[in-house]
């Protein structure tokens, strides 16, 4: 059986063919597909031009797809399912199962395998996402980095800058974010930063990236810094929490896959969300996805078809996957 995987965001496009087995029969990395961030034309001409690479690599298989599972960032918000389905219809047969979902249903897949669960992502930006047993939809914040957000890099770099701010100024404790924020931005003072952050470009591509510094200074035992992890915690976990008590779940523990970048520091989240958990007697049981995004994409394509994958598949898909030059 021969399925197509997509996985789009606000930066790049990945897409892939594959079968039950783990084998690889296509592959291509485009441009973002993200419809909040571009223009129509623009968002269409890359899916189109997605379909047509992939049907270029390899015809025959192309032809008998049986199964194709995009996760997109933005198709919900811009109720824009429909228009890449009417796209994918023009390229597969018309007896080929086609399912667009958000990006965040296979950031969940690529942690649960397939199962109903929760998944909360931080990256740039931040989101909580529920799949029930009723295969009910919910979401928790995302709303924006103007006044959400919670958790994301942004944020993280955002409460970095103020802690530099607010020592500066005596307002807050010394933190020795001031030292590593000064010398990331190549300047001697703190009124220096004004101008490295209200430059050209955008705040979210200035800011975000600062939160890495939060660990790094965490883990020399800056009190500032581990107050901000801590923080986030708590605001992963207010966010989960919500996103639990309104949905149905048919699970004895329910997972919650961590993913996005600022996860890639799990061991300062994990202990703290679990204590959280258990302060609450929640059934909460976290992860990190043990497949990339498009692996996610792979899971819901076998999904809907009611392909049980066996244990070997996960690691052939990772290894082909990652060796497979187009």
């Amino acid at each position: 059986m021969y399925i197509l995987a997509i996985d789009g965001g606000g930066t790049k496009t990945s897409a892939v063919i594959c079968d039950e087995h783990g084998s690889i029969y296509a592959k291509v990395v485009t441009s973002r597909s993200n419809p909040t961030a571009m223009d129509a034309h623009s968002f269409e001409s890359t899916i189109h031009d997605l379909l047509q690479q992939l049907q270029a690599q390899n015809p025959q298989v192309f032809a008998a797809l049986h199964s194709c599972f995009a996760g997109m960032a933005g198709v919900k918000e811009r109720q824009a399912e429909q228009k890449v389905k009417a796209i994918m219809q023009q390229y597969v047969d018309k007896t080929t199962a086609i399912v667009i979902e958000n990006d965040a249903c296979i950031a969940l897949y690529a942690g649960t395998l397939g199962q109903e669960g929760i998944v909360q992502i931080a990256g740039t930006g931040a989101i909580t996402m529920g799949y029930d047993s009723q295969r009910n939809y919910h979401r928790v914040g995302g709303w924006g980095y103007l006044f959400d957000d919670e958790g994301s890099g942004y944020d993280l770099g955002n409460q970095a800058l103020k802690a530099v701010f607010q020592s500066y100024d005596r307002r807050a404790k010394p933190t020795a974010l001031t030292d590593v924020i000064l010398h990331h931005f190549s300047v001697e003072h703190v009124p220096q930063l004004i101008e490295c952050i209200y430059g050209k470009d955008h705040p979210r591509t200035v800011i975000a990236p600062l939160s890495q510094y939060v660990f790094d200074v965490a883990d020399k035992g800056d009190n500032v810094a581990v107050s901000i992890i801590e923080g986030a915690c708590e605001k992963y976990y207010t966010a989960i929490k919500a996103c639990y008590t309104r949905m149905i779940w048919g699970l004895k523990d329910v997972p919650v896959v961590l993913a996005g970048g600022v996860f890639t520091n799990e061991a300062y989240f994990m202990p703290k969300l679990q204590q959280l958990a258990k302060e609450d007697a929640l059934p909460l049981r976290f992860m990190i996805p043990v497949l990339q995004p498009i692996g996610g994409a792979v899971i819901g394509a076998f999904k809907q078809m009611n392909v049980q994958l066996d244990s070997y598949f996960v690691e052939a898909f990772q290894k082909n996957y990652k060796q497979w030059r187009s």
